[in-house]
């Protein structure tokens, strides 16, 4: 039996999608029912229960590196399944989903120039397929791209991922050594995290347990070095 999982999200994102799905045991493509997800995981499958129990965990991935890689606004998630029988008919299962945000600007890639003349494109979505390998193999990169799949972003939601990413990096001395980020700047993070007076009602303590910090760190600056830390990690098998 074959399956096709049509895809529900803003269609730049999916677009993008597209050029880094396209030689995988998952790729993503552009049909007559939008942009599907075929995957080698819904094959010998014989129910749509099965399908969306297979798809899910791999949409709540994409949908995290979307955020990550491409800036997505909106979450991307399972429109409806499509069984392909072997006559060529389809059987489409539907869930209602609610109203999802669109957007129209376009999604930049980068052409490098070699010196024996070669041409090489650089997308911004050339992690993903790495980082889907990744999160389909070990639950805490998949609960980690869950975590950044939320919008916006609060001080305890990033925490949650840096505890995340120190634990499967092997710890924050590896992390230094490795040169995903300097020690200055995950005291700072961890310190405004935990600060009422820097993060607000969004800090992980209720009470100021310690001397605020002289150089506190904004929100803007801590989704930054989270994303920084998330990618490195999902792009290494070990630090």
């Amino acid at each position: 039996m074959e399956w096709e999982v049509v895809l529900r999200g803003p269609e730049p994102i999916l677009e993008e999608l597209t050029h880094a799905f396209r030689e995988n045991e998952n790729t993503i493509v552009r049909s007559n029912d939008g942009f599907v997800l075929r995957s080698s995981r819904f094959v010998n499958l014989t129910n749509a229960a099965d399908v969306r129990r297979e798809a899910t965990p791999i949409v709540e991935a994409l949908s995290g590196m979307s955020r990550m890689l491409l800036q997505s606004e909106a979450p991307l998630g399972i429109a409806s399944l499509v069984e392909i029988r072997p006559d060529g008919t389809r059987n489409i299962f539907v869930e209602l989903e609610g109203a999802v945000l669109r957007i129209t600007a376009g999604l930049v890639s980068v052409q490098v120039s070699h010196s024996d003349g070669s041409i090489e494109e650089r997308r911004p979505s050339d992690p993903a397929p790495t980082w889907l390998t990744k999160a389909l193999a070990t639950p805490e990169a998949a609960r980690a791209l869950r975590l950044r799949d939320k919008s916006p972003l609060l001080w305890t939601d990033l925490y949650r991922v840096f505890e995340i990413i120190v634990e499967g990096a092997g710890g924050t001395d590896a992390i230094v050594t490795a040169g995903w980020a300097s020690r200055t700047q995950l005291r700072r993070f961890k310190h405004s995290a935990n600060s009422v007076t820097a993060a607000g009602d969004h800090a992980r303590h209720g009470i100021e347990q310690r001397t605020p910090p002289t150089d506190a760190m904004t929100i803007s600056e801590a989704r930054s070095l989270v994303d920084i830390l998330l990618a490195r990690w999902l792009g290494n098998a070990a630090v």
